[in-house]
């Protein structure tokens, strides 16, 4: 994948498909033209196929590699083969090059194309600077997250990482090439400051000599008049000292100093076989850098980005919806999974509070299954699939063994039903055949202990068990199971497993094989894509509209409609045409991005799922409010699907649900689920959070919109109470829920005294303050994570900014052009 993203001109892979099926792994390839008309040790001209005992070198190779060698910081290095010949390759000499019929020059093999994972191949950590900034050398420091060792030998790092560390380092070094240089040019500036000093000193000394003469050769001292000083010119700072400079912190080794391999720039580039055991004729120095860049890398993976992670969630800045977004966070991060037991164990401390703790648990456990599953699948005859399927879902989620199962319609079917009459006895009752030897001995606590075994290998985690041995499962069973389906490739019968969760044969109705590969991309359309995302994100709307609306076109003619790119730009058009204040034009591109994740990623995907909120959101602001609460109520039930009710993005989307309930008018059930997001925000956040205090004010609202005035002060008080502790009493937001507590607490009294006095004039319970559909709008697109106005509009065309029109808006010039009409005030009215 990697490699089809560099395009580097005249090297070429092969198309590539890992399948899944049945508890085997095939992994196919396309064919390189010609290479069944020869034989396959003359095909290899780079490379070795017999690991390392023979080893190729062609210069055609390492031309066309030296392009994208860069671009993936591999570094040229010296390999011995077994017949003691040395050879400089750029890539690991496990990779293959060979030359076609076509002469396209392939590469394959490239699993060793990435820097190393010291711990998972179980390397000690060395005394290396730890520090390069300081260049202070010590003890080497242990690591915080780590992973178990593999057995196997080629646990690497992700491209991701490598980019990731690359730029980091680049930042250090400029920042030290910044401070080098701004030192180098004060005390440049400083040398010569002194030399002006010294040359006025020279030239008055100089003056008053020649004074003094003058005035002994005529014998009388005769005031002459007063001349400035003389000054000499500073020379000042020019563009050659500049230079000069630079070329001195350069000859210094600063840039070596931060992992480049030339000091003339920055180049940072890593050795692919430093631990693979192949001989090298390398100096001591190279092989000590190259050890050093792996293990910076490893570090750098342990100490700050996975750390980082932990940290976003255990603040639930990150809050994944299941294991499978969790998966693409870590691996857009650059963390691969085997690093998942150590990051759970670190989110251990405050399990009860913090959902993405479950998360990180059904992850494993779902991955613990599906090995579990393959060892159990592999050998079951086909006509027993549907069966043994059932049987091992049983012992998996509702902890049933055989025997416990073993009656009637839920029991396992015969081990051979291919067209046999079926044995009935005096009362025409199926008698239930023994099934066959393959997976009769399997039950609940054998396939439980099996995924333990396989957590506590694969990510050294111990997973909670009862006393009889079962997993405590972290999500619900129709949670558990949908991962699991996902991941082993089970697809089910449509029904509700919730009133009746046996499995039986006829519950399983396909298994299907799970391909993974690379997605084919334009490279031309996707750096379009990334500048316009780019532009988007700084706030240049328009600018960002041309370029992807371009990028979308040309994709649409590569890719045809359904592709994750085409997904992706609908959604930012969507976004940037609500900004617009084109709502009708953001709510048709929303739907053809939701269709097309429909379509590719699945109907319960995690972008399927916020497809159907923003699609809510846009279609609330054009007054279409009885749609956007039915994709509202569909997107809640598909995260009660994936996780269960208790997930932060619930309260999300509660708030949502009854914002737009108290835009209608229903007080009742809007009052119902802005509680339930009060609530789980409590749970995760404390009752001092501003999380809490916003919907205590929300909460609030909706009571004085039900004239409930003294409930609704109970919850503004404690509003009040925790923005005056988070922000001040002169805080804006503290004053406006200040303002609002006083109004609700006058409507109490006159209400109080209106029941007291039973006066028959009904007072004016009607808080024009409470909600206006103004600021509901500008709630839902906070919390939705859209702004309500652009955050730049200096590269904007004027004539292309409009305000966002709620429907508040419209209502309210309506209404306003309707009174001035019935007044017959022309003037007014123009």
């Amino acid at each position: 994948r990697l490699y089809q993203t560099l395009d580097s001109e005249g090297l070429h892979t092969l198309g590539t498909v890992i399948v899944d099926y049945r508890g085997y792994r095939v992994v196919g390839q396309s064919i390189i033209s010609g290479i069944l008309s020869r034989d396959q040790e003359q095909s290899i001209i780079y490379g070795s196929i017999d690991n390392g005992k023979t080893v190729n070198s062609n210069e055609k190779f390492r031309t066309v590699l030296t392009e994208s060698s860069k671009r993936l910081h591999l570094r040229e290095h010296s390999v011995v083969s077994g017949t003691n010949e040395e050879h400089r390759l750029i890539t690991s000499y496990d990779c293959k090059g060979i030359v076609g019929n076509d002469g396209r020059h392939y590469l394959i093999d490239l699993f060793r194309s990435f820097a190393p994972d010291i711990f998972a191949l179980g390397v000690p950590l060395k005394n290396f600077d730890s520090t390069p900034a300081e260049g202070e050398e010590g003890e080497a420091k242990a690591a915080l997250f780590t992973c178990p060792v593999t057995r196997h030998k080629l646990a690497t790092l992700r491209a991701e990482l490598t980019e990731a560390f690359a730029f980091y380092r680049y930042i250090l070094f400029t920042q030290n090439m910044s401070a080098k240089f701004i030192k180098a040019k004060g005390e440049r500036e400083g040398k010569k400051e002194e030399m002006k000093e010294e040359g006025q000193l020279e030239i008055q000394s100089k003056e008053h000599k020649e004074e003094n003469e003058s005035d002994n050769d005529s014998g009388c001292s005769v005031e002459s008049p007063t001349t400035p000083p003389a000054t000499t010119t500073t020379t000042p700072f020019t563009e050659s000292d500049a230079k000069e400079i630079l070329k001195e912190i350069k000859s210094s080794g600063t840039a070596k100093h931060f992992g480049s391999v030339t000091n003339e720039e920055f180049d940072l580039r890593y050795n692919p076989d430093i631990y693979t055991g192949i001989g090298s004729r390398d100096t001591p120095e190279e092989r000590t850098r190259d050890q050093q860049i792996v293990q910076d890398m490893a570090m750098f993976l342990s100490d700050t980005v996975i750390v980082k992670l932990v940290y976003d969630m255990k603040t639930m800045t990150q809050r994944p919806l299941d294991a499978i977004q969790l998966r693409d966070i870590m691996h857009d991060r650059g963390i691969n999974m085997r690093y998942l037991g150590s990051i759970t164990k670190a989110l251990e401390e405050n399990r009860e509070k913090n959902h993405n703790y479950a998360i990180c648990v059904s992850a494993m456990v779902t991955r613990g299954a599906k090995q579990a599953f393959k060892q159990y699948i592999i050998d079951i005859p086909g006509q027993q699939i549907a069966g043994a399927t059932a049987h091992f879902l049983n012992c998996l989620v509702n902890g049933q063994d055989r025997q416990k199962s073993a009656s009637g319609e839920n029991s396992p079917p015969a081990a051979n039903t291919g067209g046999r009459k079926k044995n009935r006895n005096k009362k025409g009752k199926v008698a239930v055949r023994e099934p066959g030897n393959a997976w009769s001995g399997t039950n609940a606590r054998s396939v439980h202990n099996t995924i333990c075994e396989v957590v506590k290998g694969k990510y050294d985690f111990t997973l909670e068990t009862s006393e009889d041995g079962f997993i405590k499962m972290p999500l619900g069973n129709l949670q558990m199971t949908r991962l699991v389906c996902k991941a082993v490739g089970i697809q089910l019968v449509l029904r509700d497993y919730m009133e009746n969760p046996r499995f039986t044969e006829s519950d399983v109705m396909n298994m299907f094989p799970i391909s993974k590969h690379s997605d084919p991309r334009a490279n031309n359309t996707t750096k379009l894509k990334d500048l316009a995302e780019d532009r988007l994100n700084n706030g240049y709307l328009a600018e960002s509209h041309d370029l992807i609306t371009e990028a979308l076109n040309t994709m649409l003619q590569v890719y045809g409609p359904l592709h994750t790119d085409i997904e992706s730009s609908h959604k930012h058009l969507a976004h940037i045409s609500y900004l617009f204040g084109r709502i009708g034009q953001a709510i048709s591109h929303q739907k053809q991005a939701l269709l097309a994740s429909e379509r590719v990623n699945g109907i319960d995907h995690h972008e399927t799922i916020y497809g159907y909120v923003y699609l809510a959101l846009f279609s609330h602001n054009l007054a279409q409010t009885g749609v956007a609460l039915r994709l509202m109520y569909r997107a809640k039930y598909l995260l009660q699907l994936v996780f269960g009710p208790d997930h932060l993005e619930q309260a999300a989307f509660d708030i949502n649900i009854g914002l737009m309930l108290m835009g209608k008018g229903d007080s009742k059930n809007s009052l119902r689920f802005l509680e339930s997001a009060l609530k789980l925000h409590k749970k995760f956040h404390g009752t001092s959070s501003v999380q809490v205090a916003m919907c205590n004010t929300l909460v609030a609202r909706a009571l004085a919109r039900n004239a409930d005035f003294r409930e609704a002060m109970k919850y503004q008080k404690h509003a009040y109470e925790v923005y005056c502790e988070k922000y001040g009493e002169e805080d804006k937001r503290t004053k406006e829920c200040s303002t609002f507590l006083q109004t609700l607490t006058s409507k109490a009294v006159e209400l109080q005294k209106w029941l007291q006095n039973k006066e028959k004039m009904v007072p004016n319970m009607i808080v024009s303050e409470v909600m206006p559909d103004s600021s509901i709008s500008e709630i839902l697109t906070t919390v939705n994570g859209i702004p309500a106005t652009p955050t730049k509009i200096g590269a904007m065309s004027t004539d292309k900014i409009t305000a966002v029109q709620t429907p508040a808006v419209v209502e309210e010039v309506t209404a306003k052009i309707d009174d001035i009409k019935q007044k017959g005030d022309d003037e007014a009215l123009d």
